[in-house]
């Protein structure tokens, strides 16, 4: 896509986007209400799931064969996080991490970041040239829910799902009318400004949300030194996002969201390793996808989507700690966009079969500095995929399928994989589930590790996992849930020093991550406890040393208060046990001490208005997941909503 059609298409996301968030509230709420009965119980009939790759049942009997974790809207109230990042902390079985670039990650049983997938209502969000995503750059402000797939996952979901998939759930149109403003205050000036719109008028539905953040930087609290301002920790950013609907009736709805993210901001130097002085001057993101669903027959479904993404980002490089020697400016514009269709076809009372259709074109320009040439790449993923469900008794369900992934290159032959699932399911009743399910997953290299001109390299082979669950679940007295799982991975990539001194990207890597997952919940009138653990068994057995950033151990939990109906006490907690890093430079195993770390949230709502504090890391605990970069320490926050009408 040339630049003038990006600069169109970017122009239609925010133009979009910024009339349905102001506009289309005022103009549906003035409208005839002598529809709303109808309404109410077309919201009942609404399939609501266009923005789901997969249904994920509430049911143990309806759970899929991989492990999902879901977080739901009234967790991530109560936690009020800023951004993707912090509603993902304290999660079963996930690990966020901070560290070069300013870049928050994370990691799902042991996996990284680049062998996951994070999707925005099924649309990819994964940066095509290094494959990578940042969590800071998805608002919570527009979270629903949370889905996270872990384990032997549906072949349906694609290709490069080897350690997972969150998928971000984001909202829909509300029954009633409504437009409400949000805003808060922290240390360092950390401040947001937001506003939130839904609206129904017979068959047209709308969402929007406009969020602005900034803050002047964190303090951590250094050893020896007490508490310190993280230098070039300051950022600005503005998250917009609207979707409208368009439901002809209870079998039928589509979709058009539109989204636009811009942001500035500084990366805190390695306090370790030779610092860097870095400073993102724009780091960018406009989406425009379309799609929706539709019944095929009594108890069939069709899902489809086309979407296009495009990153732009200047990187600024400086020589001195003031930022006032510039060295150079690079720049990014990347660009994806495909389509999927998803069905799920009833065969009889005993079978049905999901078959799922998926392309995708990764586009990348790069410039080393202001006025050099751009360099470009560009490669296509497309997958086939199906899967069949057959009940072989009452209570047993048989699971199988398998997926055909290939990448079409820039340069090299093109490479294809066959990846296979299958497990089988006993669930005697709607309250109890167990299942044992395997599979084989591939990740196709990004395009930094196939074509970067200094240590690319096109004959690359893609990563192989396999992946063994054992697990349960069981929701009436209680909600309990609990996995054991098998991870083994081979020709990992990663670069290896040449003789000449360069470095070039190979598959050398071999390694295991294996463990145990539990998660327990109970609730009662006026508390709420969930309690969660993860045992990972881990090993980079290339070079007979554990794998960077993962405890042993990880235990997080919740208790939320309630003492009256608009009052809300909140306290979440996570323990780490001591993990190691890798330093590539010194060639030493580098120990990361183990930590824990306390957030507490207090509410109150009256009729039209709601208002909270936030104590983030409330015992200003100094703990880092990877070295050099600490995390914030103790922070304060305030702040309230209104609701207009």
């Amino acid at each position: 896509m040339n630049a003038p059609a990006r600069f169109f298409v970017k122009s239609i996301a925010i133009g979009f986007t910024v009339l349905l968030v102001v506009a289309a509230p005022l103009v549906l709420s003035s409208q005839d209400q002598s529809n709303q009965a109808s309404q109410e119980e077309k919201e009942k009939q609404q399939p609501k799931i266009t923005e789901e790759i997969l249904v994920v049942g509430k049911a143990p009997k309806d759970v899929a064969l991989a492990t999902v974790t879901e977080i739901g809207k009234t967790t991530i109230e109560a936690l009020k996080p800023r951004d993707l990042a912090e509603a993902l902390k304290f999660a079963t079985g996930v690990a966020v991490t901070v560290g070069n670039k300013d870049e928050y990650t994370l990691k799902i049983r042991g996996i990284d970041s680049k062998r996951i997938a994070l999707l925005v209502d099924g649309v990819p969000v994964v940066e095509p040239y290094y494959g990578s995503f940042d969590l800071k750059t998805v608002s919570a402000g527009q979270i629903e829910s949370l889905q996270v797939t872990k384990g032997p996952s549906s072949v349906l979901y694609g290709p490069n799902t080897m350690g997972g998939i969150v998928n971000v759930i984001t909202r829909r149109p509300s029954q009633e009318p409504f437009l409400s403003l949000s805003t808060s205050l922290g240390d360092r000036t950390t401040r947001s400004l937001g506003l939130d719109s839904s609206a129904q008028w017979k068959n047209l539905g709308f969402v929007g949300t406009a969020l602005y953040q900034g803050s002047d930087g964190f303090v951590y609290d250094a050893p020896k030194l007490g508490r310190t301002n993280r230098s070039n920790s300051d950022y600005e950013r503005l998250n917009l996002n609207a979707k409208l609907y368009y439901i002809p009736s209870s079998r039928t709805e589509f979709m058009v969201n539109a989204g636009y993210y811009t942001s500035a901001y500084g990366m805190p130097p390695d306090l370790i390793s030779k610092p860097r002085y870095w400073r993102f001057k724009n780091w960018d993101r406009a989406s425009l996808n379309a799609g929706g669903y539709t019944a095929l027959g009594d108890k069939s479904t069709f899902r489809f989507r086309a979407f296009y993404v495009n990153y732009q980002n200047s990187l600024d490089w400086y020589n001195d700690a003031q930022f006032q020697i510039r060295q150079s400016e690079s720049a990014f514009d990347n660009s994806v966009y495909g389509l999927f269709g998803l069905g799920d076809l009833y065969l009889n009372d005993w079978n049905s079969l999901k078959v799922s259709l998926y392309y995708q074109k990764d586009k990348a320009r790069t410039q080393d500095d202001l006025g050099s040439p751009w360099t470009e790449f560009d490669q296509g993923t497309f997958s086939l995929a199906a899967e069949d469900h057959v009940t072989l008794l009452e209570d047993w369900k048989l699971i199988a399928g398998a997926s055909w992934d290939r990448l079409s290159k820039f340069e090299g032959s093109a490479s294809a994989k066959l990846n296979p699932l299958i497990g089988v399911k006993y669930a005697p009743g709607d309250d109890f589930e167990a299942h044992l399910s395997f599979s084989g997953k591939s990740k196709f290299p990004n395009m930094r590790a196939l074509y970067s001109p200094s240590s690319g390299n096109p004959a690359l082979l893609s990563e192989r996992a396999q992946s063994w669950e054992l697990g349960a679940t069981y929701n009436k007295a209680f909600y309990l849930s609990g996995a054991v799982f098998v991870n083994t991975l081979r020709d990992m990539i990663d670069t290896v020093l040449l003789p000449d001194g360069t470095r070039q990207y190979r598959n050398i890597g071999k390694a295991h991550v294996n463990g145990a997952e539990i998660q327990v919940q109970k609730a009662w009138p006026a508390v709420q406890l969930s309690l969660n653990y993860t045992y990972l068994d881990h090993k980079n057995e290339s070079d007979d040393r554990p794998l960077d950033v993962l405890s042993d151990h990880n235990l997080n939990f919740e208790v939320r208060i309630k003492p009256l109906k608009t009052l809300n006490f909140s306290v979440f907690g996570l323990y780490a046990s001591k993990s190691y890093w890798y330093d590539t430079g010194t060639r030493t195993l580098l120990d990361i001490p183990s930590y824990w770390t306390l957030d507490a949230v207090a509410s109150y709502g009256f009729s039209i208005a709601e208002i909270f504090v936030k104590i983030a890391n409330l015992m200003d605990e100094y703990y880092y997941t990877e070295p050099g970069f600490p995390w914030r320490g103790r922070t304060f926050e305030a702040g309230c909503s209104i609701r207009v009408f």
